[in-house]
């Protein structure tokens, strides 16, 4: 039966996805996921091995192995491999050729048509280099169709969400090497790119990987760089090394911490490495991404206004930071597909077979379906062309930084408000596995892309394109590409769960496949809520109207362990008069100013200790704080404050106006 394929070579994954019958679904290259490592090992014999068995095979043989080439493209220093040179075409045509080797054995024969797609911002040069590698590769150049990332991207989320001709969308594509920034107008027949799409040749994942492996350096105040390279228990605890550090980066997207354990020849411990740590980390180079974003928009002579949404497409775009910055400096909804590192490799199938939406004209004709990437079940004992085992073993390449690596390497959320609440838990995702990490250039640098994915149980057959069958141990489900689109209550509910496992104060409400984010929590859980919404299939974007707080902002654990406690929700202020919302705990005894208890409320303009301290009854005078006794709502002149409100605190107070405790509430803020 016929067929189209896509090819997305990516710097450190190579993908492929296969299009038939109105359908695009995801081919499996490797034994534990779809997409394989980017990664070439040319033997002694003449033999080669690419992907998987390439990285299993660099620990024997690591001066024969080769990674990274595609970031090579173009430098006219010859990468060496086995003492011999060779270009980043040359790896790449290696690359394509077993590519298209494994899909046409296992589809019967070759594909009609094949789309291979390139970073949006290569020249004439770099194109005309990618076209000596297809030849290379022996692939019919009449036969292949090249298409930008970013279109492809685009062509992968438009076969899943309808996107009106004349929208213009962005793309922010970020892998595991490389980053692409580029502005599209969907028209009646495909996208277009709008002005100039920029992009940073040398950001990535694996850039991620070596920051947190330097972090970790950094720890252990360098001890790293006293092993003896020649040690093979160094060289295997290194990659070991590696490979928590990669878990450790994709740990963090879903926790607030994670710990990296170290287990080194003299070195046996653990390093801890929070999120706002590794956020400090990558912050500077996620700056230049939003640059990057900001020329293009500029280049097309768009402004983020006539933006519909901002597509986040690579591995590295799971990162909850990235969907907070770019939603929060371009002020549009940002889409994350379910897998956004099959995006691109799903939409150059489509494009290659010619699917497109149905145009507007034709609304009711059915969209093509890209059936969602799934990986296959691992079967004991399986064995892979070079004849090396493939049993549970899920890889990850370790690129080195020069030419070739060298020899180291759901609980519902809460509903409406009322006049008290109860601690509400913060339950933060589990982390997520990484594979086993090729060796990579030792200590400072190589590691794994944000590619990278936990292997699972799930199997899609290319025979059968329109079913993915899900195969667990326990249990089995088939999803009916037919089957009627959610409803915007079933998305709801959903989302709902989703984001209740990440904190239950978050809101949810769904319309037109837009999910709404509402509530008030920190930055961290702001960035997760916002990722995990954006992760539930059939919501095409996500509107983040969560309100950011800081530390103090918050009604903590600390806060609500007090017998008795009050904590702002909303403040509210027309520049005379300010409102505030506040929820609150006692102990059964009414509150009361002329009684026990009561509340202080004041503006952080002022020290805490002015408006009363813990058995120190303070007075009235000078206007600092306000008594309050009245549950639930909070009213005053700004003049009764002290005349400045930027953030509203309070405090519980005993009848003297003495504090019970300074940790008895928070603080908020002020909004008009």
């Amino acid at each position: 039966m016929s067929y189209q394929l896509g090819i997305d070579l990516g710097t450190t994954f190579t993908a492929a996805a296969v299009h038939r019958d109105g359908r695009s679904s995801m081919f499996h290259l490797g034994s534990q996921a779809s997409a394989i490592p980017s990664v070439v090992l040319l033997r002694s014999d003449g033999t080669e091995l690419t992907g998987e068995a390439a990285v299993r095979r660099a620990m024997t043989e690591p001066d024969r192995v080769a990674r990274e080439f595609k970031r090579r493209l173009g430098d006219t220093t010859p990468i060496i491999v086995g003492g011999a040179p060779y270009s980043a075409e040359q790896l790449m045509a290696r690359m394509l050729k077993a590519t298209m080797a494994e899909v046409a054995k296992r589809e019967g024969g070759p594909a009609d048509r094949v789309g291979i797609t390139h970073p949006a911002n290569w020249g004439p040069y770099k194109i005309d280099l990618l076209h000596q590698a297809i030849r290379l590769a022996g692939l019919p150049e009449d036969s292949v169709v090249l298409i930008t990332e970013p279109e492809a991207a685009a062509v992968s989320y438009a076969t899943q969400q309808r996107v009106e001709p004349g929208e213009v969308v962005a793309v922010y594509d970020l892998g595991g090497g490389t980053f692409d920034a580029a502005v599209l107008r969907r028209t009646e027949t495909g996208f277009e790119i709008l002005g100039r799409p920029e992009g940073i040749e040398r950001m990535g994942g694996i850039d991620f990987d070596a920051a947190v492996f330097a972090h970790v350096n950094r720890s252990l105040d360098g001890k790293l760089a006293e092993l003896d390279p020649d040690d093979p228990l160094v060289i295997s605890g290194v990659s070991r090394l590696r490979d928590e550090c990669v878990a450790a980066k994709i740990a963090l997207s879903s926790d607030t911490d994670a710990t990296v354990p170290v287990l080194l020849p003299g070195i046996q411990t653990e390093v801890r490495i929070t999120r706002s740590e590794f956020e400090s980390l990558i912050r500077p180079s996620l700056s230049d991404s939003i640059g990057a974003i900001h020329r293009a928009l500029e280049s097309a002579g768009v402004t983020p206004e006539e933006l519909s949404r901002v597509l986040l497409v690579g591995g590295s775009s799971r990162i909850p930071l990235i969907a907070q910055m770019v939603s929060s400096e371009l002020g549009r909804p940002v889409a994350v597909d379910a897998d956004p590192k099959h995006a691109v490799a799903l939409g150059a199938a489509s494009f290659a077979g010619g699917a497109m939406v149905a145009d507007a004209a034709a609304a009711t004709t059915p969209m093509p379906l890209i059936v969602p990437a799934s990986e296959p079940v691992v079967i004991a004992g399986d064995v892979d062309a070079a004849g090396v085992g493939t049993e549970q073993m899920d890889v990850t390449p370790a690129p080195a930084p020069t030419m070739v690596a060298d020899v180291l390497p759901p609980a519902a959320p809460t509903t409406g408000p009322g006049p008290k609440r109860s601690k509400l838990p913060l339950i933060l995702g589990g982390v997520a596995a990484a594979g086993l990490l090729g060796v990579g250039a030792f200590l400072l640098f190589g590691g794994g892309g944000d590619d990278t994915a936990a292997s699972t149980t799930t199997v899609a057959t290319a025979t059968t394109p329109a079913t993915t069958t899900a195969s667990t141990a326990a249990t089995t489900t088939v999803a009916d590409a037919t089957a009627v689109p959610p409803t915007d209550a079933e998305l709801e509910d959903a989302v709902a769960a989703v984001v209740g496992a990440v904190d239950l104060s978050i809101s949810v409400s769904v319309s037109d496949a837009v999910a709404t984010l509402t509530g008030s929590v920190d930055a961290a859980t702001a960035s997760a809520a916002v990722a995990a919404a954006a992760g539930v299939d059939g919501v095409a974007s996500v509107d983040d109207q969560l309100t950011v707080l800081l530390a103090d902002e918050l009604c903590t654990d600390d806060i609500m362990s007090n017998v008795r406690w009050a904590c702002i929700e909303s403040v509210t202020s027309d520049g005379t008069d300010i409102v505030a919302n506040y929820v609150f705990e006692d102990d059964g005894t009414p509150w009361s100013i002329s009684s026990d208890f009561h509340l202080h409320f004041y503006s952080d303009s002022f020290e805490t200790e002015q408006a009363g301290a813990p058995g120190v009854g303070v007075s009235t005078g000078g206007g600092t704080w306000v008594v309050w006794d009245t549950p639930s709502t909070f009213g005053a002149s700004i003049a009764d404050l002290g005349g400045t409100v930027d953030r509203l605190c309070v405090r519980v107070a005993h009848s003297d106006h003495s504090l019970e405790s300074l940790d008895s509430g928070n603080c908020f803020p002020v909004t008009g």
